[in-house]
């Protein structure tokens, strides 16, 4: 692309004595302003401003400004606009000496955009952003754009308000930030970097049009979040409409008060590789509010617009550290919780809102490792989740009186996998399951130390408890079903099998504590075996398997109470 000089207006030139250079081909001029730390000696914000505004209604200019090192006290916000860079070096500190709007924000306060056509293409990098503890205001605010880079920068000091505010975004990345300082008085949810849909004033202060887009594509990664109320995410959604491809990942998370991560109506997301450290929750995904449902889930003001209940959240939660110690009062504290629901027929006629389930469902949570500290918090806490997958965790608690909490507990839960998880230390309980949790498969996890049982399944739940789970030093036994220490059944010694040529006998000792047998079968001894059988009477020993094939046989016990299957050890042959 050949670029030729483009002469700049008097006023333009006179207010710099930075170096200026505009560049253009047919189409777009390229701007770029390098101030000299002289230039920004008087009024810093007014110049800088008047910078920003070169870019400001056009589209045929690509801007980029450079600010040198040094402090400077901000007097009135930045306001910046499509096709710019904003470039700060690393010791370049911006102080805030004003009390209301925020120290940079996309657009203006008599802006009116629609969805996420407002601002494209915007980069600010570097420097330190100082809020100053200045009393309910954001110190960043970005809305109704698309392609936005916040990159390796410092903001700090915030008082009852947002470092971040974030609404109506597509494809927004925050890469390399540190977000620290914060003052809390009110009773403020007070998340560092807050990811909302335009919904209400309330939430989203400034902006003139308020049309429910929610966020998509956004990725927080590689950031520092130290010493904050709570870290980043969502606390509010509209029915029928979600936040998309959200990845928070990488990040490192550090004396929070209340929630490291929390979430609202994301779908299709990625919550990996995360350190968090000392929070009273580490990560809250939320598709129905626990708390507060009229503040927190609306309906659309688009009366014509899909208030669809999506089931299929299809979200990877994997790979994080979580340090779980309860520092505030939130009802649930943990190191990973999921939560669905159900609107009842009653909270949706005073509320407005749909008469609905709100479900959880494919969820994959794996491989975290999470520490809890305090006796009052769990490991892991699952409501109205279906047809998801627990797999791989490592909950350890260290609270020397955790007399109520559990490693994993469920509520209302159904079809949902429960494998290879370790569990140990001081828990009440390791995996517990209560009302309305069914079908749900308890498999190779391992249980050690719990003070009272390794599997519990309380009032109405149900659940399959494989022989695959180890389950150790526990004070009362292993597994408690309703009102009921069950002994898991087994059976002595192995099998035998008698091969003749149209079929094989099975046979092996009685269980006293069984209700039935299952009978499993594979080509080779060493292969897969399948279920071929059940035997629904303890006390019969034997099976017939009507076939010429030599085969090989196992037989496992089970027993069944309250709707619950407990199954042995296989015996083999």
């Amino acid at each position: 692309m050949i670029k030729k000089l483009v002469t700049l207006s008097l006023a333009f030139i006179m207010l710099f004595s930075g170096t200026v250079t505009a560049f253009a081909d047919d189409s777009v001029e390229e701007v770029t302003v390098s101030f000299k730390k002289a230039d920004l000696a008087e009024n810093p914000a007014a110049v800088i401003e008047k910078a920003l505004k070169q870019a400001k209604n056009k589209t045929n200019i690509s801007l980029t400004v450079n600010v040198p090192s040094g402090t400077y006290t901000l007097t009135s916000g930045l306001h910046i606009y499509s096709n710019t860079t904003l470039n700060l070096k690393s010791n370049t500190k911006f102080v805030r000496s004003f009390s209301s709007g925020s120290m940079l924000k996309c657009g203006t306060q008599n802006d009116v955009n629609t969805g996420y056509d407002g601002y494209v293409n915007i980069s600010v990098s570097g420097g330190i952003w100082d809020n100053n503890y200045t009393e309910q205001t954001c110190c960043m605010r970005f809305a109704h754009c698309q392609n936005v880079s916040l990159k390796n920068m410092i903001v700090k000091n915030v008082f009852d308000s947002h470092h971040i505010e974030i609404g109506a975004a597509d494809n927004m990345t925050l890469d390399g930030l540190t977000v620290k300082g914060y003052k809390r008085q009110k009773n403020t949810s007070g998340e560092a970097v807050q990811i909302d849909p335009v919904h209400s004033s309330e939430h989203f202060k400034g902006y003139q049009l308020l049309d429910d887009t929610p966020c998509k594509n956004i990725t927080v990664k590689n950031c520092l979040f130290q010493n904050v109320f709570s870290g980043v995410g969502t606390r509010s959604g509209v029915v029928g409409s979600y936040f998309d491809n959200m990845k928070i990942i990488n990040n490192t998370f550090t004396n929070i008060s209340d929630k490291a991560i929390c979430t609202f109506n994301y779908i299709n997301s990625q919550i990996s590789g995360n350190v968090i450290n000392n929070a009273s929750v580490g990560i809250f995904f939320e598709e129905y509010p626990t708390r507060y449902v009229a503040s927190k889930l609306y309906m659309p003001f688009d009366k014509s617009a899909s208030t669809k209940v999506i089931t299929d959240i299809n979200t990877k939660i994997n790979n994080n550290t979580i340090s779980v110690h309860r520092n505030s009062n939130y009802a649930q504290s943990c190191g990973i919780g999921i939560y669905g629901g159900i609107l009842s027929k009653d909270t949706a006629k005073k509320t407005g809102l749909k008469n609905a389930k709100y479900l959880v469902k494919n969820v994959t949570v794996t491989n975290n490792n999470i520490t809890v500290n305090t006796a009052s918090s769990c490991g892991m806490e699952f409501k109205y989740m279906y047809d998801s997958k627990v797999l791989s965790n490592t909950v350890v608690d260290t609270a020397k009186a955790n007399k109520h909490m559990n490693g994993i507990r469920l509520f209302h839960s159904e079809g949902n996998k429960v494998g290879s998880n370790k569990l140990s230390g001081t828990m009440y309980q390791g995996i517990s399951l209560y009302s309305g949790s069914a079908n749900n498969n308890i498999c190779s996890n391992t249980v050690k130390g719990a003070r009272k049982f390794g599997v519990a399944v309380f009032d109405s739940a149900q659940a399959v408890i494989l022989p695959s789970n180890s389950i150790s030093s526990n004070t009362i036994g292993a597994v408690f079903v309703k009102d009921k220490n069950v002994q898991i059944p087994g059976i002595k010694g192995k099998i035998a099998v008698v091969h003749k040529s149209s079929y094989n006998l099975i046979k092996w000792k009685k269980s006293k504590t069984a209700s039935g047998y299952y009978i499993y079968r594979a080509s080779k001894k060493d292969g897969e075996y399948t279920q071929i059988a059940t035997v629904k009477n303890r006390k019969i020993t034997s099976y017939i398997d009507k076939t010429g094939k030599k085969y090989f046989y196992k037989v496992s016990a089970y027993k069944l109470y309250n709707k619950s299957v407990i199954i042995g050890r296989k015996a083999a042959q």
